[in-house]
């Protein structure tokens, strides 16, 4: 059975989001970014002793966690990844209409997709320079004087799974609580995670969110990845998906959350809709090249997303792919995306919000859900001609007008790993 014919009631909608990003700290200044083609990728300055270095990175800038986490306590338990992540969830419970005691606790559960959090310099500083000998460090040192002066909390600060688990504490939510770590598809996959939770009754609400940064100096001082464009003399414009001139992608960091729900649920509190899960697919391309096994993985993707979404091509309005600016990505998920959906407009943010791998997957949904429910779709940031190695129709310099009822996300790790989400929209 097609999940378009899954009985009403039965249906898995989204009934709110929230986004904390590089481009706008709600999801309203998001869209609007993206509408306008901006790019938040910029130089960033030089840390101390390591001037001659060039990095760029698209960084949220302004966020102040007193605004988004309450009770203010929770704060110091909490590194920057797992504020914004806090404050995006926030966001969409509040859109969704979910506070503490609004749904029965043991029928509400948290997923979040992570991966390994560096702790920030600032954290851990003081220890290292006191380790140092002659200005090196002195590993023999190191047990001796972290436990005498290093911050309790600091690891539990910085844990993948500490943002399902304050979400969770906050709304007193004792379903299901996981957390998704599969690199650039962990958003994704959370959203799986979440729909399959309810599938199976667990929970008739899911708070579904991710968060990852990959602009710390930490970070960006241990890799900085060789997929990384070079094109410092202007970074706005460094990252430029599906491009004929890429040079490829730039770091970045967001946080971002939605909330899913079973429809009667949500009909029954008159919670909004935004739109309604059609379809989804996980497959895997082995490969012993990086982004080798990313056609077939895309292409066995969308072949079951269509498959059981029950989707004509005429209804699929658009493809929101996972193109970071790099050669082999982009060439490989547009190989995939021409064999199966020739002819579907395709588009790309991350030229815009940078690559922050992990987080990136639900962000850039969020995006595709705000454009359909508003008509307009967002153009692929910084894409100007598209590669003759890309052979699909991208959107760029202008909104695309919507022309379908539904849409499709996709996911890629560089091992071969592929994630899609079909959504279908009602009439805005």
């Amino acid at each position: 059975m097609h999940l378009k014919e899954i009985p009403m009631e039965d249906q898995i909608v989204v009934t709110g989001y929230g986004a904390i990003t590089p481009l706008g700290h709600d999801v309203e200044r998001l869209y609007n970014a993206l509408l306008n083609g901006e790019s938040a990728v910029r130089l960033i300055d030089p840390v101390d002793g390591v001037a001659e270095r060039k990095w760029m990175a698209a960084c949220i800038e302004g966020f102040d966690p007193k605004e988004h986490v309450h009770p203010r306590k929770m704060i110091k338990v909490m590194c920057r990844e797992i504020q914004l992540a806090f404050g995006a969830a926030m966001q969409a419970c509040r859109m969704a209409g979910i506070a503490l005691g609004s749904v029965e606790p043991d029928r509400l559960g948290t997923v979040f997709s992570g991966e390994i959090i560096l702790s920030d310099s600032s954290d851990v500083a003081d220890v290292v320079r006191r380790c140092a000998t002659n200005g090196e460090m002195d590993h023999s040192r190191w047990a001796v004087e972290a436990m005498d002066n290093i911050h309790p909390l600091w690891m539990l600060k910085s844990l993948p799974n500490m943002a399902a688990c304050h979400v969770g504490i906050t709304l007193d939510a004792r379903g299901p609580n996981n957390t998704i770590t599969t690199e650039a598809t962990s958003g994704l996959g959370a959203i799986l995670e979440a729909m399959n939770v309810i599938r199976r009754g667990k929970a008739d609400v899911m708070v579904v969110g991710s968060s990852a940064s990959r602009t710390c100096f930490t970070r960006l001082l241990q890799r900085y990845e060789a997929d990384y464009s070079r094109a410092y003399s202007d970074p706005q414009i460094a990252c430029k998906p599906f491009d004929s001139e890429r040079d490829g992608s730039a770091p970045g960091e967001s946080a971002s959350a939605i909330i899913l729900e079973r429809r009667s649920h949500a009909e029954a509190r008159q919670a909004p809709i935004l739109g309604k899960i059609v379809g989804w697919a996980n497959r895997f391309g082995p490969s012993t090249e990086r982004w080798g096994g990313t056609q077939a993985s895309t292409e066995n993707t969308l072949t079951t997303l269509i498959k059981q979404s029950g989707l004509s091509a005429q209804e699929i309005d658009h493809i929101n792919a996972a193109a970071n600016g790099t050669r082999g990505l982009d060439a490989a998920q547009a190989r995939g995306i021409a064999s199966v959906l020739k002819h579907i407009p395709v588009v790309s943010y991350k030229g815009g919000l940078g690559d922050s791998i992990s987080g990136s997957g639900v962000i850039e949904l969020i995006a595709s859900i705000a454009g359909m429910r508003r008509g307009a779709i967002a153009p692929t940031t910084n894409h100007t001609k598209t590669g003759m190695d890309c052979p699909i129709h991208v959107v760029s310099k202008t909104s695309k007008p919507r022309t379908g009822s539904s849409m499709i996300k996709l996911s890629n790790t560089p091992q071969g790993h592929c994630v899609g989400i079909a959504m279908t929209f009602e009439n805005s």
